[in-house]
């Protein structure tokens, strides 16, 4: 092999990679744009959590004061019912209801 021959395939060579490495950076740059947008779309998921998770624990805690109101509620009455039945007589007891069935 001679000297242009020699020379001819080692520019071969370098031509190949550097086309290679052109690809390396496009593809380099189309994951650094990748990676961007997912970044993004984790941090919004991410708020997005915590605003269902704060959601769910105002709707709790609505719940839990719904349930207080009604318990005292059903507390006054039964205190109401018993000043209005005479003295030692039990008030009516209804039938269990869906809360009291799992106690």
């Amino acid at each position: 092999m001679n000297v242009l021959e020699r020379i001819s395939e080692m520019t071969k060579g370098v031509f190949t990679t550097q086309v290679e490495l052109a690809h390396l950076k496009e593809v380099r740059a189309e994951i650094r744009v990748e990676t961007g947008i997912m970044r993004g779309e984790i941090r919004e998921l991410r708020e997005r959590v915590v605003r269902l998770e704060a959601a769910h624990e105002a709707d709790h805690a609505r719940m839990q004061a719904d349930l207080a109101r009604f318990m005292a509620e059903v507390e006054r009455a039964e205190t109401r019912l018993s000043h209005l039945l005479p003295a030692g007589e039990a008030p009516p007891r209804p039938e269990q209801g869906p809360l009291e069935r799992g106690r």
